[in-house]
């Protein structure tokens, strides 16, 4: 009998691992949707790259934050260094990857990288469609564009097609500047739908608001923050729903910059300098509007002075305490004004059509240019470097390109860089 048990005892184990893999085999139907929404083949070596991106100006405004801040000096004196004419206009800002190349998404299907020279380096077609917001440059270095189909491509820094997937979204809606996050993914907002991606391209989250996102997403404390068309400000980590943290009072039509840890500041209606204090959801206005229109978003110096361009052509600096800190014209001095010029007659002509948010670099140095073409550098003393008074007909955006250069990209496809 003891010998019998012997012999049976062993199978026990036997059925009981037949039995377990049974079941994982059973559950294997189930996970498979988790291991693909990482993009990842366990069949081929993949390679993960996470951190910021790196590049002088690697997304929008510059950072994940919106601030606006260069890491490299601008030019001063400035004073043009190239000119390059591409086939194709220019509605989105550059950007400009850690080499000072440019990579530029045309208003054609088409993006071009010109080298620091100005010469281009490569010319690739994206679909039938362009991108309605800024492209950005993500963890490993892939250039991601959101076309207007609703596909995102991504590239290679020498201009191969890394993927092409479609994310089912409505693609001209898709006019919010998309956040490159530190694990390599990317967040993308068409209207009012947000989508959180693999590096791959593949969809790994989804979630629904409200109302239309505007502007660009950036990177909160807690999650990717988004503005929304009436001014309302949410928060978003996966796998939870979004949640308001509070609203701005109005629309931040050009987005907003999260200047430190708990404040977000946007110019709202073209009119008001906002900051919104996160943790609590109160807002106070900074500034206001006696000076005329103000073009935002703001760029984030020393002391979280925040700086923008006003249309009466003066460059406007306010501290945490809404006190103007810094106004310095940057356009030319207007004539003797007559008797009944009023208050206009002594600011000079206000540029009717809105002018580039400005960036500021290390050294307190800021890059502006104006609506009516004038291009160039205030000093930190508060000089003016006029680069040109006309650098073209209608300046798009200004994007730090390397130590001591700045371009300019221009709605025509001109592209001009600033040196010293």
């Amino acid at each position: 009998m003891s010998a019998a048990r012997g012999d049976r005892g062993p199978r026990w184990p036997r059925r009981a691992r037949r039995a377990g893999l049974v079941a994982a085999a059973a559950l294997l139907p189930a996970a498979a949707p988790l291991a693909l929404a990482d993009g990842v083949d366990s069949s081929r070596p993949y390679t993960l790259v996470v951190g910021a991106p790196r590049g002088f100006a690697p997304s929008e405004r510059l950072d994940a934050r919106r601030t606006g801040r260069s890491p490299a000096r601008l030019p001063f004196p400035a004073q043009e260094a190239w000119r390059k004419q591409l086939r194709g206009g220019i509605d989105t800002a550059p950007l400009a990857d850690a080499r000072g190349d440019l990579v530029v998404a045309l208003t054609v299907p088409e993006v071009v990288k010109l080298g620091a020279d100005g010469r281009e380096r490569w010319r690739v077609r994206i679909g039938d469609s362009a991108p309605l917001a800024p492209a950005v440059i993500t963890s490993d270095g892939t250039l991601a564009l959101i076309t207007s189909s609703g596909f995102v491509w991504g590239l290679t820094p020498a201009g191969g097609v890394r993927f092409s997937v479609p994310l089912g979204l409505r693609g001209r809606d898709a006019d919010v500047t998309p956040l490159a996050l530190d694990d390599g993914g990317l967040v993308a907002a068409a209207g009012r739908a947000l989508v959180e991606l693999a590096p791959d391209g593949s969809v790994r989250a989804r979630a629904e608001i409200a109302e239309r996102a505007t502007g660009a997403l950036l990177a909160g404390p807690q999650g990717t923050l988004v503005t929304t068309e009436s001014g309302a400000v949410l928060s978003w980590r996966p796998p939870s729903a979004p949640r308001q943290l509070g609203a701005l009072g109005g629309t931040p039509r050009r987005g907003a910059a999260l200047a430190d840890a708990r404040t977000l500041l946007a110019v709202v209606d073209g009119r008001r300098l906002v900051a919104l204090d996160l943790p609590t959801g109160t807002t106070s206005v900074r500034s206001g509007s006696a000076l005329g229109a103000l073009d935002g978003p703001p760029a984030v110096g020393a002391r979280d002075v925040a700086f923008v361009l006003s249309s009466a052509g003066l460059l406007l600096g306010v501290d945490a305490a809404g006190n103007e800190a810094i106004r310095i014209a940057v356009d030319r001095p207007p004539a003797a004004p007559t008797p009944d010029a009023g208050l206009s007659g002594l600011l000079g002509p206000a540029d009717a059509k809105p002018s580039p948010p400005v960036v500021i670099d290390r050294d307190g140095r800021v890059g502006f240019a104006r609506a009516g073409g004038r291009a160039g550098v205030v000093d930190a003393n508060g000089s003016v470097s006029v680069a040109a008074e006309r650098v073209c007909s209608a300046p798009v955006a200004v994007v730090p390109a390397g130590e001591e250069r700045m371009a300019v990209a221009c709605r025509d496809g001109t592209v001009v860089m600033l040196a010293r």
